[in-house]
């Protein structure tokens, strides 16, 4: 299975998109589809900031989301899937300071 989710790693990167996402949301209704990592790593929103992430390689990934344990755990298994398609976890922060407590944000910086 480990291959089989490193292989996706290149799906991520060869999607030629003309925009840049430094943000991105991803929405209560889209986390509560199946997920799996073929799954996460096709959704074109992730896609999008994972091309602009590997752009440069001093760039971190945060995720935030609401205060409290829904949106820690919320946060905490996007962290994983992103681990699991080679994203480091060194980094990928956390910041529990997002009011809304239907999505996530997932932004890259320096």
């Amino acid at each position: 299975m480990c291959l089989r989710v490193a292989a996706l790693i290149p799906l991520l990167l060869l999607y030629s998109l003309p925009l840049r996402a430094d943000s991105v949301s991803i929405t209560a209704d889209r986390w509560a589809a199946p997920r799996s990592g073929e799954a996460v790593a096709g959704w074109s929103e992730l896609r999008e900031l994972m091309s602009a992430f590997d752009r440069r390689a001093d760039t971190r990934i945060v995720i935030y989301h609401a205060p409290g344990e829904t949106g820690s755990l919320w946060a905490e298994e996007l962290r994983s899937w992103l681990v699991s398609l080679g994203v480091p976890s060194s980094r990928i922060m956390l910041k529990g300071t997002l009011q809304r407590h239907d999505l996530l944000r997932v932004e890259t910086v320096p």
